[in-house]
């Protein structure tokens, strides 16, 4: 008997409580009757480093790969699994989880669903990559690309995907989409159809492994539930009784759904709290429209026949701030800043026929999945999953926000941001610390806060573990003063825009 799958959805940006009966009732069931965490805390505030701690099991102070500028250089959990016989597939609309970034390295099939591309064909970008190694990819690597196109085992889907990466690639410089038509825009509903296209390459990943002696594990990033927030317009009129509609979400004036643009309009004091409103039920909407996703990939392992095989993990890299005040007494949107539950608590679920229906109220760390995937997985379910903690044993648990020096120059550019919260954002690390009843938050700086049940405290009433594990893994982060970055690509600036960043 194979070992048994396993399809790791993370739903980008999910709040832990946004999963209800109204808005998530697949969601939902799995939660009430598999293993499901009601406390589990994401290692960072934000996409890229979360994914390294993910495929790695450790802290961003450890991995050290939470700057737009980096690169993860090894996947250590998708190394292993292949040695153990997994076909390994990746799929992903974000653009922090991404093969610019070397998410796609070790991977037997990787696809970046943000861009129009066929998930049976060849990845053009991927293999693009992969044939230019360090250097800047030139004519014979187009040439190459096209041939691996046509030799493919599916060359119409492939050549079709070939024809767009080059007219994606001329657009950049010539803005093509004025004159071919069929470059797609990124206009509304982007992030909807880069789901669609994920489900359907996760869907084929089912049915080879129906067909193959390999197990599957299958990592995918779903942006339904990320800024910019874009509904299917049944569910937004559902949520708001009909009284909107998805032109009312582009209209917005200023766009506070932008964490941001939010901020700044809290610092004039100029919040339209029927705005903030409105981006609330455009959010509930997307969580409806990801609890689709997951009823079609369910019933694509059903149809596949290997649902009683497979482990379904369902989890964010993130939670989401929209509008709430948190423990320092601030007003929080979005996820580049905020000490608020609604931001570090995520779902955690997983599921399969053969585990007990278990909640587990402790606080536990995300990045302890690692610890769980290169287990013995056939052991863990003939347990009904009652040996969950021998993976969830952190203690204390960490949720770290390093410093974003990219955020200096654009945060500048708002009317009303003050030094001291532009210097907290982009020129200072903190690390979040949980123990039972405590919280403390350090950082960089040397100020430390406390709370017990969410009242604040003195920092030096909280356990002196507790504000020690803060403490060394501060020392850990590259000086937050060293504002040198080297250029990514000509996407990275567009891309932090388009996601709500800047």
């Amino acid at each position: 008997m194979r070992s048994p799958n396993v399809v790791c959805l993370v739903l980008d940006c999910l709040r832990q409580d946004a999963i209800t009966a109204a808005d998530a009732p697949t969601i939902q069931n799995l939660a009430e009757r598999n293993l499901s965490f009601d406390a589990c805390v994401t290692p960072v505030k934000w996409s890229l480093p979360s994914h390294v701690s993910l495929l790695t099991g450790e802290y961003p102070h450890e991995h050290g790969c939470y700057g737009r500028d980096q690169r993860i250089e090894s996947l250590p959990l998708i190394e292993m699994l292949r040695d153990d016989g997994y076909e390994t597939v990746g799929t992903s609309a974000n653009f922090f989880f991404s093969g610019p970034y070397g998410f796609d390295r070790g991977f037997d099939r990787f696809y970046e669903t943000r861009r129009p591309i066929n998930p049976r064909g060849l990845n053009p970008f991927a293999n693009i990559r992969r044939l230019q190694g360090e250097d800047t990819a030139g004519p014979a690597d187009y040439a190459r690309t096209f041939f691996d196109s046509l030799t493919h085992e599916h060359p119409v889907a492939s050549v079709d995907n070939f024809a767009r990466s080059v007219a994606l690639s001329l657009d950049r410089r010539f803005d093509l989409r004025r004159y071919v038509p069929f470059v797609d825009d990124d206009g509304y509903g982007s992030l909807t159809r880069s789901a669609n296209r994920s489900t359907r390459f996760l869907a084929n990943a089912f049915e080879r492994t129906a067909d193959s002696p390999d197990p599957l594990f299958a990592v995918a990033n779903y942006m339904n539930t990320h800024y910019p927030y874009e509904p299917p317009a049944d569910h937004f009129e559902a949520v708001t009784d009909g009284e909107y509609d998805v032109d009312d979400i582009r209209a917005i004036d200023p766009d506070i759904g932008r964490a941001p643009v939010f901020r700044d309009t809290v610092f004039a004091d100029e919040l339209d709290e029927d705005d903030v409103s409105l981006v609330r039920s455009a959010y509930r909407a997307e969580v409806r429209s990801v609890d689709e996703t997951v009823t079609e990939l369910l019933n694509a392992l059903e149809d596949a026949g290997i649902r009683e095989e497979t482990i379904v993990v369902i989890t964010a890299d993130h939670g989401e701030c929209l509008g709430e005040t948190d423990l320092r007494g601030e007003l929080t949107m979005g996820h580049i800043d905020g000490l608020n539950e609604h931001l570090w608590t995520v779902p955690l679920i997983i599921a399969n026929p053969h585990l007990d229906d278990i909640t587990v109220e402790t606080r536990t760390s995300l990045k302890s999945l690692f610890d769980l995937f290169t287990a013995d997985l056939e052991s863990f379910l003939e347990g009904g999953g009652h040996e969950w903690s021998d993976y969830f044993d952190d203690d204390p648990v960490l949720f770290e926000l390093p410093a974003g020096q990219f955020h200096e120059s654009s945060l500048r550019e708002y009317s009303h941001f003050p030094d001291w919260f532009i210097k907290r954002l982009a020129a200072t690390h903190t690390v979040v610390g949980f123990d039972g009843e405590w919280i403390v938050a350090a950082d960089s700086e040397g100020e430390s806060q406390g709370f017990r049940d969410g009242e604040p405290v003195d920092a030096s009433s909280v356990p002196t573990e507790l504000r020690d594990a803060c403490e060394e893994a501060l020392t850990a982060f590259r000086d937050p003063t060293d504002t040198t970055e080297r250029d990514l690509s000509e996407g990275v600036e567009s891309q932090l825009e388009d996601l709500g960043y800047v």
